[in-house]
């Protein structure tokens, strides 16, 4: 019978620690990834940005799909629907298809929800170039 090994993230997290420090860019995403969810390694959203730039540099599909959802969500970076989107499309032409049509479509439904209007033409009446400088006007007519 053959011995078990009992699971450490931290032992992972070493290990991964060591490849990705050689450019690995699976092991810079599964560190990415531990990172993110605090195991093994004090939990730095900042941190797991970092690691999956390095690895979706590389063209690694998952962290390409990791680091959208980083953008999607504002955890590590900004949040930028604009950037997160690019990174899922990208993600799904390097071939992940098993997670990121699923965020997309998130995403697509969260910017229809925020943005009713994107796309449609308003017109706001009764407002310069001046007034509209850092001012909210109510679309009236569409």
């Amino acid at each position: 019978m053959g011995r078990v090994c009992e699971q450490s993230c931290e032992r992972a997290a070493e290990w991964w620690a060591k490849a990705a420090d050689q450019g690995d860019a699976d092991a810079q995403s599964n560190l990415g990834d531990a990172y993110r969810e605090g195991q093994g390694v004090p939990q730095s959203y900042e941190r797991a940005v970092e690691l999956y730039n390095l690895a979706e540099a590389q063209g690694d599909a998952r962290a390409t799909t990791h680091l959208g959802w980083c953008y999607h969500n504002g955890k590590g970076v900004d949040m930028s629907y604009v950037e997160a989107r690019r990174l899922y499309e990208l993600a799904v032409a390097r071939g992940e298809v098993q997670v990121t049509p699923a965020n997309l479509q998130a995403l697509n439904d969260e910017i229809q929800q925020d943005c009713p209007l994107l796309g449609q033409r308003v017109v706001l009446r009764g407002l310069n170039t001046a007034a509209l400088n850092g001012a909210r006007g109510t679309a009236v007519d569409f």
